[in-house]
């Protein structure tokens, strides 16, 4: 996450070996003790190829003057532990499904 320019970036492990998978669509809203830190909305498509890849930066639109968003700021160049929840548009080939998402303790580097 980086506060300054309002972006995250996630590292993503594919679990298809020779298959490109894309997301093309992600609405999802982060949590710190239950309390709203950000949300993004994407709604552009990107590739996920076999192994480990990094996301695009997307926008994050801030929780300002929440809990969870002030638990951001004070790990301002560490590490914190999120939670989320997703849905997100999922295509291979010309399959494409809508998933929901539910992760907790999904460690975060905090960056200016």
């Amino acid at each position: 996450m980086h506060l300054l320019t309002s972006t995250a970036v996630f590292t993503l492990s594919s679990p298809l070996t020779t298959t490109t998978l894309y997301i093309t669509y992600l609405n999802a809203t982060a949590y710190h003790e239950g309390n709203p830190a950000g949300k993004i909305l994407y709604e552009l498509p990107f590739a996920v190829p076999p192994g480990v890849s990094d996301t695009p930066r997307f926008p994050v639109d801030w929780s300002l003057g929440s809990v969870g968003f002030d638990a951001i700021r004070k790990a301002l160049g560490g590490q914190l532990k999120l939670s989320a929840m997703a849905e997100a548009g999922v295509r291979i080939g010309r399959w494409n499904q809508m998933i929901w998402f539910k992760g907790k303790a999904i460690g975060a580097n905090v960056r200016p």
